[in-house]
């Protein structure tokens, strides 16, 4: 067994604002087709779309964030669970007043 503190893990800030923390990718071999981590969403973020080879999975610690997913856009609150199918162009957005925080899990789909 393998428990990460998030909180020893040195987080990196990306260029749209976003802090994130891989809990797992240093110390799990590369290419095991499961990645693991926290993001940190302050308010204004907007995550430009993007889209992932493995299915994403998130869950909504604290705040508010939305999914824009063509012309839809989805709320999810904190304690809301999200699934963005593998290969979905997605855009994430806090435009709220408060940090939202979450929990996600990317999931290769040819690994499982």
């Amino acid at each position: 067994m393998l428990v990460r503190m998030k909180n020893e893990i040195k987080g990196k800030v990306r260029a749209d604002g976003v802090t994130m923390v891989d809990l797992f990718g240093d110390a799990v071999k590369a290419g095991d087709g499961v990645t693991m981590g926290h993001a940190v969403f302050p308010p204004g973020t907007v995550v430009p779309p993007a889209a992932h080879s493995g299915d994403e999975y998130s869950y909504v610690l604290s705040g508010k964030i939305k999914c824009q997913i063509g012309s839809q856009t989805f709320a999810a609150p904190a304690g809301s669970a999200t699934f963005i199918p593998a290969g979905e162009e997605h855009s994430s957005i806090n435009d709220g007043e408060d940090d939202a925080e979450v929990v996600w899990m990317l999931i290769e789909k040819n690994r499982i």
